[in-house]
């Protein structure tokens, strides 16, 4: 038996693989022919025959030696039969995550041609964020979400003359820029078949806190809110019994339509006319951990 076991270890340990049935070897020696239906940090779930019948039942992760998915060619279980009867998906997630952003509005047609790469260079930056989802069922859930978006920019030795007295002022052009998004999430899950990879599509309506602690010359604080759209889409791969490495790309959609300006000395609202909404959407491709229970 010993010796069986140890062949088995080994050849599971290769990887070779058929295309239908699974196998666990215990550290008892025995080897299972059996269907996987589901991991979980203590636990692995699975289906199997015995003594003609169908057995749902489970076996503790520190009594398995190897295990080893689609290692028979032909599974004896009914395919209905082998679907998991238990609940694939843990309750919490939550989860951190950051990368590159871009802004997604097109160039005024107003900037003035010597700017346009200034503009142009403003519409990329980074973000970084996170969220935490309850799952009371296994493909829905609902939680929060917050994102923090980045950009800045500038340029040195500018100028600005005043039409009314001809007075030529020199200095800094700078934008630095903060846009928030915090709100609740209503999320959709799915894992791959014969997979512990998880799909994720989430979706939002929260608010937007956008803040330009900007320099023209002389230096003013350019501040709004609003509400805005999120949606995003990714892939959770596990690296640990709780933890998974994700991908995901999103898009927030917001439009500023006033402003709250201050200068030290002044402070005062601007209104935009509609042609002058600032579009902030972006789109944000990001990597993040999870941590799932």
């Amino acid at each position: 038996m010993k010796k069986t076991a140890i062949l088995t270890i080994f050849v599971a340990l290769l990887g070779f693989s058929a295309s239908s049935q699974d196998l666990i070897v215990t550290t008892k020696g025995d080897s299972l022919n059996c269907k996987i239906t589901k991991f979980k940090s203590d636990f692995i779930y699975f289906t199997m025959m015995q003594e003609g019948k169908i057995l749902n039942t489970l076996i503790k992760t520190d009594e398995v030696v190897a295990y080893k998915k689609n290692y028979f060619a032909f599974s004896d279980i009914p395919l209905d039969k082998t679907r998991n009867l238990f609940n694939d998906y843990p309750k919490l997630r939550i989860g951190a995550l950051g990368g590159w952003s871009y802004l997604t509005a097109p160039i005024s047609k107003n900037v003035p041609d010597d700017f346009e790469k200034y503009i142009k260079e403003l519409k990329s930056g980074y973000h970084f964020g996170g969220n935490f989802t309850y799952f009371p069922a296994n493909y829905f859930g609902f939680g929060l979400l917050y994102t923090n978006f980045r950009t800045s920019n500038q340029i040195d030795d500018i100028y600005i003359v005043n039409n009314e007295t001809g007075e030529v002022r020199t200095g800094k052009l700078r934008d630095d820029v903060t846009v928030q998004y915090f709100g609740p999430v209503l999320a959709l899950r799915a894992n791959l078949p014969d997979s512990r990879v998880s799909m994720h599509l989430k979706s939002s309506i929260g608010y937007i806190g956008y803040k330009n602690e900007a320099i023209v010359i002389d230096e003013f604080m350019l501040k709004s809110a609003t509400v805005g759209l999120y949606s995003d889409m990714g892939v959770d791969i596990p690296i640990d019994r709780n933890l998974s490495l994700g991908i995901y790309m999103s898009f927030t959609i917001g439009f500023i339509t006033k402003y709250d300006y201050t200068d030290g000395t002044e402070s005062r609202r601007i209104t935009l006319e509609a042609e002058d909404y600032e579009n902030i959407s972006r789109i944000d491709l990001s990597v993040g951990l999870s941590w799932n229970r």
